[in-house]
């Protein structure tokens, strides 16, 4: 059985998972997941760490968040949106950090988006983009081959996860040889999208990212970390000085990203003209007015600069492409 995004029966969703037992397995294997990656991560020496949902600061991506405001001193507070950042911060005094919890993003809710869902972020010293895809590919695997018992499953075959470099993902969206360079790639993204009557006049973040979802990611059928991303798509990874690519990956399925991650900049200087680039963004795109920038985050992760790998994982979208249904069929209380 297959819901719609606002599928009435699911408001009394205790009474709809009364009556439809399937679905109630769906809430169970949810579990099943959650525990089954806990404990992959602890055995693989990772420590659990809650982070906090209100924040202070805003997190440093071009985008809005959700903000409340204390009901009896009026201090403001934006909801998570990620917890890398407070990871990351954590990286200079315990090696492998993870929180596994409550995500809030200002979405437009579809069958593939939620505006609450569950997150796996994690935080890595000193290891590579090479070892951390393959710690992303371990993880993945070992956890459906313990919850579902087998890696072919509905949704999705898992018993092989493929690595393609981002460019090549790239040349095949085009139609080209080999992935157009810098401002060029830009261009033929814009094309790209105005030939599919899909917006093309926005920033250059904006035609990127809309590419990459619409043009790249929709042709991977078969699970796929793409890596090595240009340098327009680089988002807060670091660049490989010998490639001149971005140390960032996504895991691919169905079309549908359920993982994103890289190696990540290293200090204070490396991340302000990203962050003062996207409080630029923010503020063009959304009218969210512009901030001095996560300076505790900047202050602590000048205290001890590692290289650090992280990635996010929606455990929704994981468990969402074993079972061939969609993220709003396996969200709990789809209806708050």
């Amino acid at each position: 059985m297959t819901t719609s995004v606002r599928d009435e029966a699911r408001r009394l969703y205790g009474t709809f998972l009364k009556e439809n037992p399937r679905e109630r397995d769906l809430v169970l294997f949810k579990a099943d997941l959650l525990r089954a990656v806990r404990g992959w991560l602890h055995t693989t020496g990772y420590t659990e760490v809650a982070t906090p949902v209100l924040c202070q600061d805003r997190e440093s991506a071009p985008i809005p968040q959700f903000a409340t405001r204390h009901p009896l001193t009026g201090q403001g507070f934006h909801l998570k949106h990620s917890a890398e950042e407070h990871l990351r911060r954590l990286i200079i005094s315990i090696d492998r950090v993870f929180d596994l919890g409550p995500a809030i993003r200002a979405e437009h809710e579809d069958a593939e988006h939620a505006i609450e869902f569950t997150m796996l972020q994690t935080a890595a010293r000193d290891v590579t983009l090479a070892d951390g895809m393959a710690m992303v590919a371990n993880l993945v695997q070992s956890c459906v081959q313990t919850v579902f018992a087998n890696l072919a499953n509905p949704g999705a075959d898992f018993t092989t996860i493929y690595e393609m470099p981002v460019d090549d993902a790239i040349a095949q969206a085009l139609g080209t040889a080999t992935a157009p360079e810098g401002a060029n790639l830009v261009a033929a993204a814009r094309d790209w999208l105005a030939a599919r009557g899909m917006a093309c006049d926005g920033g250059d973040w904006e035609v990127m990212e809309a590419f990459v979802k619409h043009g790249v990611e929709a042709a991977v059928t078969a699970p796929t970390l793409l890596h090595s991303f240009p340098y327009e798509l680089r988002h807060n990874s670091r660049i490989d000085e010998k490639t001149g690519r971005a140390q960032r990956f996504s895991l691919i399925v169905g079309g549908v990203e359920i993982c994103d991650g890289g190696v990540k900049l290293r200090t204070a200087a490396d991340y302000r003209p990203m962050v003062d680039a996207n409080i630029a963004l923010r503020e063009e795109l959304h009218g969210v007015p512009a901030d001095e920038g996560p300076l505790d985050f900047y202050a602590d992760v000048d205290r001890d600069p590692a290289d650090v790998f992280t990635f996010g994982l929606g455990l929704e979208r994981l468990l969402a492409a074993v079972t061939g249904r969609s993220v709003a069929d396996v969200l709990s209380f789809p209806f708050h």
